[in-house]
């Protein structure tokens, strides 16, 4: 039996406002601007190839990457070093399956003894910054990119906790196999 979460097409329109602040610019402007905040971040932790690279190449290490080898659904073969504990999962498009949402707990476990961990996705990441906003302590930054705009920064406050638990409540649960 898989267990999933499924984006509905209310909460698909509601979650293409960006969940944090928008930092716009062509690449790498908007990771530049970034920077100081995020070598000051309690972990770093980001969603989507394009982005991942971007932070490695400011010589910032994420504690967690979230990544599935595509780029505006085309296949895409990212800059990603390997020194990290790989996990690999299986997780559709337009959904967080139990899978994904049990390597980002286990990936931020590590994280916070020091390991970094990426999680390769076999389908799409997509919708992981969910999840990672909600299992990253406090004081960490999640990034997403905001296609043709720029990159999106989440502070993990209280606040942004309880915001997407929220989004996670209004998806619909699909048991498969039942």
């Amino acid at each position: 039996m898989m267990l999933y979460f499924k984006l509905t097409p209310e909460l698909r329109r509601e979650l293409k406002h960006p969940l944090g602040r928008l930092v716009r610019g062509e690449i790498p402007e908007p990771y530049l601007r970034v920077r100081g905040e995020l070598e000051g971040a309690r972990h770093v932790v980001t969603v989507g190839d394009v982005v991942t690279e971007n932070v490695l190449r400011l010589g910032i290490q994420p504690s967690v990457a979230i990544y599935d080898h595509k780029t505006k659904r085309h296949e895409y073969n990212p800059g990603i070093e390997t020194d990290a504990v790989v996990m690999t999962v299986q997780n559709p498009a337009g959904t967080v399956t139990k899978a994904l949402l049990n390597a980002i707990r286990k990936g931020f476990g590590l994280a916070e003894r020091g390991r970094r961990v990426y999680i390769k996705v076999n389908g799409e990441e997509d919708l992981a910054a969910i999840p990672a906003v909600l299992y990253a302590p406090y004081g960490s930054l999640v990034l997403y990119g905001q296609p043709d705009e720029g990159v999106v920064l989440i502070k993990v406050t209280p606040e942004c906790k309880l915001k997407c638990g929220k989004l996670m409540s209004k998806m619909e649960v699909v048991r498969d196999g039942d």
